[in-house]
């Protein structure tokens, strides 16, 4: 089967970036116009042929946002992504639009999809969460002027509209309550380094570990899912003394929930947890868990609103948005330990 040729193959054969391609190809004044013509004449040759669905557009818009879901996805999926793709299409139908959901099953594959998203013009817009300081996927999506908006800062953080919860102030909360369980040990279990909200977390976690005096703290870098965290808490509370267990998000915590059960022992009782995010279900627990809201409802209003500016104002005087959620802690027992 032949493979389709892409603006990335006509950009590696001439040694240029995809940007500068893709710009040629829509008779861009920003591209020299000898660079232009080396463009069109090798994608004549190598048989470049633009995507049926770009040929198709009106006005170079596709009346859709993109929406990039990253890694992992899991039975419990992040309540604030779900409230994300419903908040954001109802709002698209307001203005005539319609929503595009990708979904990566590895987090290489990622700058790849915004590629595509791009080059294919598969929608006009688009929405990132998880952001790395140096994220590849916004750099891109800079040089090459398109309209998006990130769940999460980056290194650029002026350079683009971006809405973010203090995770570091989350993590504060979550190691703060299970201080009062007055812990041997205290385990912060994160997402995986490089990814901004983790590392913030685990930053707020130690501040607030230091300023408690609780001496004995582990970092236990992970991917925030139920198997993991039942993986993890397995070795944990097999051990003796009070264990103390502050996860990022509500599906690491149902993990340990069902590492308890299979043990013989009650969190609330034997061992103290605090999770994140405020899952569905998560006051049904027994005990119900204590954890952490993130505003999801508003979160999500924000995110599409600012996508929605970035698509309709005036291109030449848009300022940025940048807009910080304080998280607020949800007390219900699982932080706590029996004397």
């Amino acid at each position: 089967m032949n493979t389709r040729v892409g603006l990335k193959h006509i950009a590696e054969h001439l040694g240029l970036d995809v940007s500068t391609v893709s710009r040629a190809l829509r008779s861009d004044p920003r591209v020299k116009p000898e660079t232009s013509s080396t463009i069109r004449e090798a994608a004549e040759r190598m048989g470049y042929r633009p995507n049926a669905m770009a040929r198709a557009l009106k006005g170079g818009t596709t009346n859709r946002v993109a929406v990039l879901l990253s890694p992992p996805q899991q039975r419990f999926a992040s309540p604030i992504f779900l409230e994300l793709l419903s908040t954001l299409d109802q709002r698209l139908r307001g203005t005539g639009r319609s929503l595009a959901v990708f979904a990566a099953q590895e987090r290489s594959e990622e700058p790849e999809i915004v590629r595509a998203i791009v080059e294919d013009r598969l929608a006009d817009g688009i929405v990132l969460g998880r952001t790395r300081l140096e994220d590849p996927r916004v750099a891109y999506l800079m040089e090459t002027g398109f309209p998006f908006v990130t769940f999460g800062r980056t290194e650029w953080e002026q350079d683009h509209s971006w809405i973010e919860i203090d995770y570091a102030h989350a993590g504060e909360l979550a190691v703060e309550a299970l201080s009062l369980a007055q812990p041997n040990a205290l385990h912060v279990l994160s997402a995986p380094e490089g990814l901004r909200f983790a590392d913030q977390y685990v930053i707020g976690a130690k501040s607030a570990a230091l300023r408690c005096g609780l001496g004995n703290v582990v970092i236990h870098r992970i991917e925030m899912t139920e198997a993991m965290g039942e993986e993890v808490a397995m070795g944990l509370l097999e051990k003796n003394g009070r264990q103390a267990l502050a996860c990022i998000q509500d599906s690491l915590a149902f993990g340990v929930y069902r590492a308890a059960a299979k043990l013989g022992l009650a969190l609330g009782k034997d061992a103290a947890v605090f999770g994140g995010q405020n899952f569905p279900g998560s006051e049904h627990t027994a005990p119900p868990l204590s954890t952490f809201s993130t505003e999801d409802s508003r979160v999500a209003r924000l995110l599409s609103d600012v996508m929605l500016q970035r698509l309709d104002g005036p291109k030449d005087q848009q300022a940025f948005t940048h807009q910080v959620i304080e998280p607020r802690a949800l007390l219900r027992g699982s932080h706590l330990m029996d004397d």
